[in-house]
Parts: C-alpha cells; structure tokens; sequence
C-alpha cells in the first residue's frame, strides 16, 4: 500500500511538471499571434493590466498554498482540526481579500494606469480584475490539494486555466477587430480570456477539493478557532510571499543597473536598451524554463517534509529531502550543461540568427545559476517545512545584495559588459544558497549539497562532452541542429546509463553512497 502511494505521488509530481512545460507552451501559442492581432501599441494595454494579474498571481501561488500547507500538515499532527476546517477558513479569509482587492482595482483602475503613464488600459485592468478574487481563493485549494497529495488536480487546472485563456482570449480578440472596436477594448477582450480561464480552473478544483474525503472527524468550530486557523495562514503566507518576491528581484535589478551601467561605458541608450532586451528576452526566459519546471517538484514534497519534522522523524525527513534533491539536481544538471555546450542552437531554434548570436554568451554565463537556484528552491523549502521562514528572506536578501554589488561593478567594467548580470545573479544564488545551508545544517541537517551538485556535474560532463566534441563540432550531421539532436540524444542516454552504473558499482561494493546518493 505504501510502494503504491509513493507511485501515486510520484506519477503526480510528474504530471504537474508537464503540465508546467504545456502551459508555457500555451503561454507562448497565445502570446505570440495575439502579438499581431493587438500590435505593439494594444500589448501595450494587454501587459500592463497582466502586470497587475501577475503580481497577484505571485503572491497567491506561492506563499498562499504554502502556509496553508503548513497550517494543514501541523493539525493533522495534533489532531485538532479537521481538514474541512481550514480549508473552510482559508476561503473565507482570502474571499476577502481578494474581492476587496479586485473591487479596489476596479475603482482605482484610471489612477493605476494614469500612474504606470497609460491611459488607455483603464478597461483592460477593470476586466483583468476578477481574476485576483478566483486566484486568491485558488490559492487555498492548492495547498489543500498539495497537502492531500492531489497532485493531478492542480496540474489539470493550469491547463484549464492555460488553455481556457488561449482559446478565448484569442477567440474574443478576433470578435473584437471583426466588429471594428478600438484597440483598447480589444486588449480588454483578449484579457477577459484570463479572468474566465482563472474562474473555470478555481470551479474544477473546487468540485475536486469537495469530493476528498477528511480522515479527520470534522466538529464545529468557535468563532475564536477560525480566526487562529486564519492568524496562523497569514503568519506564514506573508514572508513566504516575501521570500518567493525576493527570488523574482534580480529581473528588477537587472532593470535598474543594466542599461545605466551601459550607457555609462559609453553607448547610446538605444544600443543598451537592445542588448537589455536581448538579454530579458533570449538568456533568462530558457534559465527560467528549467526553474518553472523544476519548482512544482519541490513544493509538491513540502507537505511530507512538514510532516516529518512535525512528528520528530528526523532520519525520514533527511531521506525525503536528499530524494528530492537528487531528483532536481538530476534534471537541472543536464539542462544547465544542455545551455552551455548548445546555446547558440536552443536559442537559434525560436530567435533570429543575430538575436541568438548575442544572447548564446550570456546563456552560457547563467547557465550555472541553474543547478545553484534549482538546489536553492529545495533547501529553501526544507526550511520553509521547518518554519524556519525567515531564514529563506534572509539568505536571498544577502544574495540580492551579492548580485547588486556583482553586477553594478561588472558592467560597469566595459571588458565584461553585459556579461556581469548573470555572473552577478549566479554569484547570487550561490551565495543565497550556502546561507540557507549553513542554517539547515545549524539545525541538524546535513545533506551533502555541494558533493552532490559537483559529483553529479562531473558525470554530466564525461556524459555531455565527448558526442558535443566528435559530433556537434565537427558536424557529421551537416545540419548543425541536428548534430545537436544527435548528441544531446547520445549526451543524456550516457548520463542515465553513468548514474545506474555507479549507483550499482557502489551497491555492489558496500561502499558508501552517502554523498551522491543518500
């Protein structure tokens, strides 16, 4: 019965990370032909008003379902509360918070865009605003599914929400220009897809969320024990929402710093303001591609961390958090080696010859950062599950100062230039993540991060170097993107086959797996 649930687990942290991968897909299906039904000046209106919805979006996906985690797991503990109970709370406390957010952005919506200087998205925010009061309370049914280990169910409602808003979104545009409306009130159409796509998915995991059955009695509870529950999911959901904002800074760093620092070596704000967008547009979407991925996985573990340092089983808590360690680390290894050898061709397969020229030297400067903030997200949780929170702010307020100080200096170099950005955010997450392991491992915990991340990136490098040099190199394909196929293909088949060897080498032998596997 256990083998069958961790099966069940794992075939679900699965389908959340592949539904990720859909969604930026969608993502991508959607933004890009809406791109040319609104042109630049209806993007304009579209992404300003989704500036808003992201910001909410943020909070909600990540401190949100966290805290109520976190609540969860500790009253199954004690047994003091029954499921329903705070799942019943937590709705009702977010149902406030995210109407009386909605409706102020509703009356404030010619303020807010008076303020960002744009006038005309006045509608587009209004018609966007709905969707923070379905992505507040949705952010509660995700910790209540996370930490019933519905796992399905939340990768089956990004897809509704993904999918919903490209179909619809689309689909009223193109009404929109059919019936000759202005530009704004057909941004304000494609934005409509958003809301509905976000009330639609809170409706599925809402009948989802209903037909679980509690193993705990529910009993009624006082008007004083819904505001505790409520109390505690604030506590904990307002510095995870901080740490998880933090994590997002250094893209508002590199806005501030990049383009200064470069017109301060000599160029012109026009050329600096192109290799900024160079960079935001080609470098850090792949870097954060992987990471998107990669982070379902950790928050999906979080409920069986909680859970353990809860009941003081500490042996299994240690042997959860090295699993799924191993498990980022053995995806975002192969992927940051992928961005190193291959940049120029990842990037050359959905940009322009010359774009990719540019952007494929700081794709391979940011490519480390991979396996450091993949590693980072996964201690940082380990506290988290420990409420250890705010260790999380701390250690990546001291990396934002690494990366601000890094990076101002770099570029101010004109021999580095551009470069310094994502050397200063890699420098950053490595030193956000030695912090956050010297305070897991302060407190008892020691996981072996740095052997593991070293270990498995010298294997990758046995795995990935020899097919990058004899056949991407030399081009025996011809076709220098599918010499790339060929070799990543060899590259990643040899990388699996070395793990599976030395995993049995070391079984066979009695020697210690302790730094790599264990």
């Amino acid at each position: 019965m256990r083998e069958t649930k961790n099966t069940a687990f794992l075939k679900g942290t699965l389908a959340l990370s592949i539904s990720v991968i859909i969604t930026k897909i969608l993502g991508v299906a959607f933004k890009v032909p809406l791109s040319y039904v609104l042109g630049d000046e209806g993007m304009g209106y579209f992404n300003t008003a989704y500036a808003i919805y992201g910001f909410f979006y943020i909070l909600c996906t990540a401190g949100v379902p966290k805290s109520v985690t976190l609540v969860l797991t500790s009253f199954r503990t004690e047994k003091s509360d029954s499921d329903r109970e705070v799942l019943h709370s937590g709705l009702v406390l977010f149902a406030k918070i995210g109407l009386f957010s909605t409706l102020l952005n509703i009356i404030c919506a010619p303020v807010l865009a008076r303020v960002v200087g744009n006038s005309n998205a006045v509608l587009s925010i209004i018609f966007v605003a709905p969707s923070i009061f379905f992505v507040s309370l949705s952010g509660v049914l995700r910790g209540y599914l996370n930490s019933s280990e519905k796992l399905t169910v939340i990768a089956f409602s990004q897809l509704i929400e993904a999918g919903v808003k490209l179909v619809l979104g689309l689909v009223f545009a193109l009404l929109g220009v059919q019936r000759g409306a202005s530009v704004s009130v057909i941004s304000s159409l494609a934005i409509l897809g958003i809301t509905l796509g976000s009330g639609l998915s809170f409706v599925y995991m809402i009948i989802s969320a209903i037909s679980i059955k509690s193993d705990i009695k529910t009993r009624q509870n006082s008007i004083k024990e819904h505001k505790n529950i409520r109390t505690k999911i604030l506590k904990n959901a307002l510095p995870i929402s901080l740490s998880a904002s933090l994590l997002n800074l250094s893209s508002t760093l590199d806005l501030v710093i990049i383009i200064k620092r470069l017109v301060h070596n000599g160029m012109s704000e026009a050329h600096a303001n192109a290799i900024y967008g160079n960079y935001t547009t080609l470098a850090v979407p792949m870097f954060n591609l992987v990471i998107a991925v990669l982070s379902p996985i950790a928050v999906s573990y979080m409920p069986r961390l909680s859970s353990f340092d809860f009941e003081g089983k500490k042996e299994e808590f240690v042997l959860a958090l090295n699993r799924l360690l191993l498990i980022t680390l053995f995806i975002s290894v192969p992927a940051s080696l992928s961005f190193y050898f291959y940049s120029f061709d990842l990037l050359d397969v959905l940009f322009s010859l010359q774009s990719s020229t540019q952007g494929a030297d700081m794709l391979i400067a940011i490519s480390l950062g991979v396996c450091f903030l993949s590693a980072l997200t996964v201690i940082n949780t380990a506290l988290e599950s420990q409420r250890k929170i705010s260790a999380t702010v701390i250690s990546l307020l001291v990396g934002c100062a690494v990366k601000l100080t890094v990076s101002y200096t770099l570029i101010g170099n004109s021999e580095v230039g551009i470069l310094g950005a994502p050397i200063g955010t890699v420098i950053s997450y490595a030193v956000s993540l030695a912090i956050s392991l010297l305070i897991l491992e302060k407190g008892g915990v020691r996981i072996h991060a740095i052997s593991k991340i070293c270990g498995l990136y010298f294997l990758g490098l046995v795995a990935f170097y020899p097919p990058y040099r004899f056949i991407y190199s030399t081009a025996i394909c011809r076709s220098s993107f599918i010499s790339m196929g060929v070799a990543l293909f060899i590259s990643f088949l040899a990388y699996i086959l070395l793990l599976v060897l030395l995993y049995f080498v070391c079984k066979c032998l009695k020697c210690t797996k302790k730094l790599l596997f264990h």
